[in-house]
């Protein structure tokens, strides 16, 4: 058990929401295996994606960027960036996941890279927003992660002490550089896994949470 322990920082996608890029291109907008599969390496897994989670470019210039660069999939380029507004789900755990941390006494926050447009979109619709201690967004700071600064922003920003956190995220490389701060890590692999992580590390004092 960490008693020190006194808040809990998220990354968002993929533990409290989940990026769902391939189910919105393919189920939401039709698009066919090719063109999803193009989509997904030259778009989301892409440099672009990097320099909007940055907030280097906005959403427009990275359309005006691939619509010079694939115009035969002009169409299919119209609907992505139209539509972004589903791309994007929160996990039917992350409300109560979040609350039942509140309850217990700990400072809750999360730490995203998101691109700002992004966020403008999809946050205000995240049930649990409106319970948080705070967050930041690596594009409205132009910090990102695993960059040390956009962790030591945390401190600065809401006036805590990381050795006093558990950081959690599903890429490992963010994870590391969290624990390099002295901030507890855990990486990211399920609901139930994080559970069974918190009730080692930090509920058996203030209560147990039930992982069904």
């Amino acid at each position: 058990m960490l008693d020190n322990i006194k808040n809990i920082v998220f990354d968002v996608g993929e533990v409290l929401v989940n990026f769902r890029y391939m189910e919105y291109m393919h189920e939401d907008l039709g698009f066919s295996d090719e063109v999803t599969e193009l989509f997904a390496k030259n778009i989301i897994l892409s440099e672009y994606w990097d320099m909007l989670d940055k907030g280097d470019i906005t959403l427009e210039e990275a359309r005006d960027h691939y619509m010079e660069v694939y115009p035969q999939y002009a169409e299919e380029l119209y609907s992505f960036w139209k539509n972004l507004d589903g791309i994007v789900r929160e996990y039917d755990y992350a409300y109560e996941l979040i609350k039942g941390l509140k309850d217990r006494g700990f400072g809750v926050y999360l730490l995203s890279n998101y691109p700002d447009q992004l966020a403008d979109m999809h946050w205000s619709k995240f049930t649990f927003m409106d319970i948080l201690d705070g967050y930041l967004i690596s594009a409205k700071e132009h910090k990102v992660k695993p960059h040390p600064e956009f962790y030591k922003l945390l401190e600065s920003r809401f006036g805590l002490n990381l050795e006093e956190c558990i950081f959690v995220d599903d890429r490992p490389v963010n994870v590391e550089a969290a624990e390099a701060l002295g901030m507890k890590g855990i990486i990211f692999k399920g609901y139930k896994e994080l559970i069974e992580s918190f009730q080692n590390d930090v509920y058996s004092s203030r209560g147990s949470l039930r992982s069904e």
